[in-house]
């Protein structure tokens, strides 16, 4: 948890407007919201976000949007509560959903249940979500885009630029339908209470992109052998071919350290810089 960016009495005005008059803690959900967790009136513990930065705001709009809308078998924030900030800056509040980040193990147990979310998630109907998540340009144009800037910017090996641009043009791992991605399914994404999975947040990443999108997301942050269980039920549910998507999932991963650093020069923070290349070599070249 970060320190906010906002002043905190702007903070804790904003939340009163909203009828949270208690204020419990104040807090940076990542890098992008500052967060405020408060009481209203009849004890009820609400979490409320405001965009850190002018780029943040069109995320917040879109999950306002979209998130009241969300079915997929899994508790996912409701935004309820609209405002802005003394500055200008827009924020939402939603009810707080008491559980923890997951782990491996979890993920492994509930390999089904999750399954079954993504698929939820990834077959949302269109015109839900259409106005607010593009579809255009396509995810591996807009990948093979970002690669390029990033090449202008960042002093990666030779041999890994090479790497990645052979990955996106293996056209047959890209050819799927795109759907619906959550576009961040790391352990403070996926909620467990008692072992169980049972709520997924922030979906300020959500993309119209490859399912593996999502998958290798999972590898990264939980994973091999949770996300392999997860994957074969999904493919059992969704039709897919089990090894083209594990494929794409693999080399998904492998680009992660790009979108990492772009993320860093898209935001003017150096730090994500630094991690991208300090990933990319710990993928490409592990000691």
């Amino acid at each position: 948890m970060r320190p906010p960016l906002h002043p905190k009495p702007m903070l804790a005005e904003a939340a009163r407007s909203l009828g949270l008059e208690k204020i419990i803690n104040y807090g940076g959900d990542g890098w992008d919201y500052d967060t405020v967790t408060a009481f209203d009136s009849h004890g009820r513990t609400w979490i409320m976000r405001a965009a850190r930065r002018a780029d943040v705001v069109p995320l917040l709009m879109r999950e306002n949007a979209i998130l009241p809308h969300l079915q997929i078998g899994l508790l996912t924030p409701k935004p309820e509560k609209f405002g802005a900030l003394e500055n200008g800056f827009p924020c939402a509040a939603y009810q707080f959903i008491p559980a923890t980040e997951s782990s491996a193990e979890t993920i492994s147990a509930e390999a089904t249940h999750l399954a079954k979310a993504l698929h939820r998630l990834h077959t949302t109907p269109k015109e839900i979500w259409v106005d607010h998540v593009p579809s255009s340009p396509s995810w591996l144009d807009r990948t093979r885009e970002q690669l390029e800037v990033t090449a202008a910017h960042v002093t990666w090996p030779t041999h890994i630029l090479a790497k990645w641009r052979e990955i996106l043009d293996l056209d047959q791992l890209w050819a799927s339908q795109p759907v619906l991605c959550h576009g961040d399914l790391g352990p403070p994404h996926l909620l467990s209470l008692d072992g169980h999975l049972v709520g997924m947040i922030d979906f300020s990443d959500m993309q119209y992109a490859p399912a593996s999108v999502d998958f290798g997301d999972l590898l990264t942050a939980f994973g091999k052998e949770a996300m392999l269980r997860v994957l074969i039920s999904y493919a059992a549910l969704s039709g897919s071919n089990l090894e083209t998507l594990l494929a794409a999932s693999y080399g998904y991963r492998e680009l992660g350290p790009m979108f990492t650093a772009f993320h860093g020069i898209n935001v003017g923070q150096p730090e994500f810089i630094e991690e991208g290349l300090a990933r990319a070599l710990e993928i490409f070249e592990p000691r």
